[in-house]
């Protein structure tokens, strides 16, 4: 088959993206913004108030019932903060919303390019425009959408940068990838070790490169990439330090997060409805009640190693689950029978694209680190198809080069 030119490539790049444009304007906007629906989900209801305390000139702040009283750092601020600037409106967030997840159609092709043909590229690109899961999670007042631009563009910064310690202006691509990857953490706190861990995979996956730059980066990639990381998530945990009178780095939600996890009642989803049952952590300030969460998680697990371990399988079967679990989505028989199509289909060229020698083990492995760590991080939280969102991007390469073969062979 003949191989596109590349300007055929752009031409069919900007086609697939006004395409998954299209498709998630027409979703989003046929979504109902009322109190009810937006209830449905309660981290909906919370990012909106966020939002909208933000845009009012209120602060970074939010009343929760649950306690009867006011939280300051119960969410980090990237994604409530671009609420915030849409003005706290659900439909302008939702249109917002869509152009984002184009951005990542681009990224995607563009990273994509570094190693296979521009029809790979192009079918990379358009397995994130029609995924219906990408889909549906652009409609909703959740971070999974800004997360995941912000990641592949991250992604594909430090690759395309010849990174790490190129020369020039790419060094300071190479440290804005970085950036991006550490405010990301912003947006979703359990991805704090990102940063470090993508920064040593793309050093890995560029490796062949690094022999034609003769300058080096004074510091290993961990170490500079954790200096970004504190950088970057410095000024919150001040802000935190004043307003809550700890150093809280990410927020005050990760101990409860962590008990939604284990507890005797766990199932591997998120069910938060065991604080009505704790009347006592009313009392507490924020920062408290996260420890002491956090403290009985901790405890549970030790008294129930092997009930702990199956718990965390359970939340990796959910995590990747070919069906859509939640109501919202799960709830029609053609919205089931849309997403199991497509993750079969996904996955298994996912399967082949790992057994075929079109991109290199480095690469590979690279491109899957996303879904290792936010499988890693679901096992010892709570799962649910969300949590693995960002990875589909990624994995979309691999996927693609299942069928497409590689602009360059390398060898393994």
């Amino acid at each position: 088959m003949r191989e596109l030119s590349e300007r055929s490539a752009w031409i069919a790049l900007a086609i697939v993206v006004l395409v998954g444009l299209g498709v998630r304007l027409g979703w989003g906007l046929r979504q109902s913004s009322d109190d009810a629906a937006i209830s449905q989900l309660p981290d909906q209801r919370e990012y909106l108030d966020l939002g909208k305390n933000i845009f009012s000139a209120n602060g970074l702040e939010m009343s929760d019932p649950r306690f009867r009283q006011t939280v300051y750092a119960y969410r980090t601020p990237g994604y409530p903060f671009l609420v915030g600037c849409l003005g706290g409106n659900p439909v302008v967030v939702r249109i917002a919303q869509s152009v984002l997840d184009s951005i990542t159609v681009i990224a995607i092709f563009i990273l994509a390019r570094r190693w296979l043909t521009p029809r790979g590229a192009i079918l990379s690109a358009a397995l994130v425009a029609l995924n219906p899961y990408l889909i549906f999670f652009s409609s909703l007042i959740l971070s999974e959408t800004l997360f995941t631009t912000m990641l592949c563009c991250g992604l594909a910064i430090l690759v395309l940068s010849d990174g790490p310690w190129p020369e020039g202006n790419k060094r300071l691509a190479w440290l804005g990838g970085g950036a991006i990857l550490a405010l990301a953490i912003l947006v979703r706190p359990g991805a704090i070790l990102i940063p470090v861990v993508l920064g040593c995979g793309a050093a890995l996956a560029n490796r062949d490169i690094l022999q034609a730059y003769k300058t080096r980066w004074p510091l290993p990639v961990a170490t500079t990439m954790l200096l970004l990381t504190g950088l970057v998530l410095f000024p919150w945990a001040a802000r935190n330090r004043w307003v809550v009178g700890a150093w809280v780095w990410t927020s005050t939600n990760d101990g409860i997060t962590r008990y939604d996890g284990f507890n005797p009642d766990a199932t591997g989803a998120s069910d938060q409805r065991f604080v009505a049952s704790m009347p006592w952590t009313s009392d507490m300030s924020e920062v408290a009640r996260s420890r002491y969460f956090s403290g009985l998680a901790d405890d549970w697990i030790v008294a129930h190693r092997w009930q702990a371990i199956e718990l965390a399988g359970t939340k990796i079967a959910r995590t990747w689950s070919p069906t859509p679990l939640s109501q919202e989505y799960g709830g029609r028989w053609i919205y089931r029978v849309v997403g199991l199509t497509f993750s079969l289909t996904f996955d298994l060229l996912v399967l082949v694209g790992l057994r075929r020698s079109n991109l290199s083990g480095p690469v590979k492995r690279f491109l899957l680190l996303p879904a290792v760590y936010f499988t890693i991080a679901a096992a010892l939280s709570v799962g649910s198809i969300r949590y693995r969102i960002p990875a589909e991007g990624p994995m979309a390469i691999v996927a693609a080069s299942a069928v497409c073969s590689s602009r360059v062979r390398q060898a393994i």
